[in-house]
């Protein structure tokens, strides 16, 4: 954290510096004249801040392997009614599709051949949807650059998990126990397992300060109180097995669902550890 502070303090006067002449820095409650802060129907981006700052202090000093990690792709965004109020929204949407593959013996040609070394091949797909969006109003009180903030907003947030597996050995009557890379030899193997699917409900305060470094561009942070609850679905798993020569695919319930209430402090809160937010 010390590292992070020195280096935005470092970036912050170089800003200001460059871009002193633009700015009024009189104390006012919404800017008339003041080009520094947003006015009514301006529009704000922004984004977390810290991966940034930590590449630019590690190359201060002198970091081996130095690298930029995004590990935060949420999306903040802000309408300006008034000089001192806007309606605010984070967004995050992440979604993925991660298919593994590994090769097995051939058990056919193995019967046929003990020495043979024919591979097959076993796909696991990993599928995964998690979209969240909060919505607010906050309102301003300035001190010439620097400004506080409060509000309040709703949140909600979606995921679902599934997990899906093709494998290369056939389940037959003559081999009912083939060869899997993830099971070995079994008699009763998944083929798709799906979590229960998860529905977030949230409602929240939050407080914070921004200071504008250069006209219509900030660095802030913010910290909030968030009560919110969790709806987790039932969970079920697909899975075949040999009853005779009868091949069968069967669903079993795995999970019977949850719900999760909870109420905690947060920081950060919705926007990053410190974000970096522009105006136009």
């Amino acid at each position: 954290m010390k590292k992070i502070l020195i280096t935005l303090s470092i970036a912050i006067f170089s800003l200001a510096s460059i871009a002193q002449e633009g700015i009024d820095t009189t104390e006012d409650t919404g800017a008339k004249n003041n080009m520094t802060l947003p006015k009514a129907g301006d529009i704000g981006v922004g984004f977390d801040a810290s991966p940034f700052l930590n590449y630019v202090g590690n190359m201060f000093n002198g970091t081996t392997n130095n690298r930029l990690n995004l590990n935060d792709n949420t999306l903040y965004f802000r309408y300006f009614l008034t000089g001192n109020s806007a309606i605010r929204a984070s967004i995050n949407l992440s979604t993925y599709i991660d298919i593994l593959k590994e090769y097995v013996p051939d058990d056919a040609a193995i019967f046929l051949d003990p020495n043979s070394n024919k591979q097959l091949v076993d796909r696991r797909i990993d599928n995964w949807h998690s979209y969240e969006m909060k919505v607010g109003y906050q309102l301003y009180h300035n001190h010439k650059n620097f400004r506080g903030f409060y509000g309040a907003d709703l949140g909600y947030h979606f995921e679902k998990y599934s997990r899906v597996y093709e494998y290369g050995n056939q389940m037959t009557e003559i081999n009912s126990s083939p060869t899997t890379y993830w099971h070995g030899n079994t008699a009763v193997r998944p083929l798709e397992q799906k979590a229960g699917i998860q529905n977030s409900i949230s409602l929240g305060a939050f407080i914070g300060g921004e200071y504008y470094f250069m006209p219509r561009v900030c660095v802030g942070a913010e910290f909030g109180l968030a009560y919110g609850m969790t709806f987790e679905g039932q969970g079920y798993e697909t899975q075949e097995r040999m009853v005779g020569t009868l091949h069968v695919e069967e669903n079993i319930a795995r999970n019977p669902g949850s719900l999760n209430i909870s109420m905690q402090t947060q920081f950060p809160y919705s926007y990053g550890n410190l974000y970096l937010m522009f105006h136009f």
